[in-house]
Parts: structure tokens; C-alpha cells; sequence
């Protein structure tokens, strides 16, 4: 994960910040990313493309939800979206969609899905990788 630049970020949290979060979801984030919002909460990835699945490239990772600021909020973005249980989002895309986790199959180590609430057909989620590490490594330039 070292490649990525992280801009903008609302500054660094600590860990009680994040245990307060889980547990308002009721789960356990992975080490990768615990240890990467610690520092970047709220940041903005350079590069930010990366590849849903072979047939859909170039999605934009915009943002990491932040734990502290008003805007982009992780608890309020899940309360606004109606998202299924046991997928909880950690970043968004400039269109409205949102990275998550998905804990549905497995709770201490959930894959990294796309959901687009926008969607009409039932495919509103899309996995992309299988950990928060893969995703960022997988980030490129356009």
C-alpha cells in the first residue's frame, strides 16, 4: 500500500475513535484498513482508478468516509443509504456510489464490494476484490 498518496485527509484518529464506529456496525474492520484510516481518515487516494471486474474499468475511488467530519460521514452515509445488512461502506465515488465491506459471508474478513443504489437491475452490488490492501494496490493513474 505504499504507492498511494493520500490528499486532503481530516486528520488522524485514534483507535478509540474507530472501536466506536465497529461498534455502532456491530463488527470488526480489518487491519489494513484500521490501520490506514488512522492516518488518512477522510483522504482522497492518488492514483483513484481502479477496475470493478474485467468488464467494468476505470471506477474512481473519490474519497474514504471520514469518522470525524460532518461531510462524507460513515455512520451518516449508512443511515441515509439503504444498504443491506452486513455491507458497511468506507469510501464513495463522485456519482453517489460507495466501496464497502461486505461481512455477509464472512465477519473477519469481509470482501471489498461496489454498491450503486442508482442501479435498476439487481446487480446493485458488484464484488471487487477480496481485501482493503488489494483494492488499494490495485488503484492506477488514468
Amino acid at each position: 500500500m505504499g504507492r498511494v498518496t493520500w490528499l486532503f485527509t481530516d486528520g488522524a484518529i485514534d483507535e478509540q475513535v474507530i472501536i466506536a464506529v465497529e461498534n455502532s456496525f456491530g463488527v470488526r474492520f480489518p487491519d489494513d484498513y484500521r490501520e490506514c484510516i488512522k492516518k488518512n481518515n477522510g483522504g482522497y487516494p492518488e492514483p483513484n482508478i481502479y477496475d470493478i471486474n474485467d468488464d467494468e474499468g476505470g471506477a474512481v475511488f473519490d474519497c474514504l468516509l471520514s469518522f470525524t467530519s460532518k461531510d462524507a460521514n460513515i455512520e451518516v452515509v449508512y443511515e441515509l443509504t439503504s444498504l443491506p445488512e452486513g455491507i458497511i461502506p468506507f469510501a464513495r465515488d463522485p456519482f453517489g456510489g460507495l466501496i464497502c465491506f461486505n461481512y455477509c459471508d464472512a465477519k473477519d474478513s469481509p470482501t471489498v464490494v461496489f454498491y450503486d443504489e442508482e442501479s435498476v437491475n439487481e446487480d446493485k452490488i458488484k464484488l471487487i476484490c477480496d481485501s482493503f490492501s488489494e483494492l488499494i494496490d490495485r488503484l492506477y493513474s488514468d
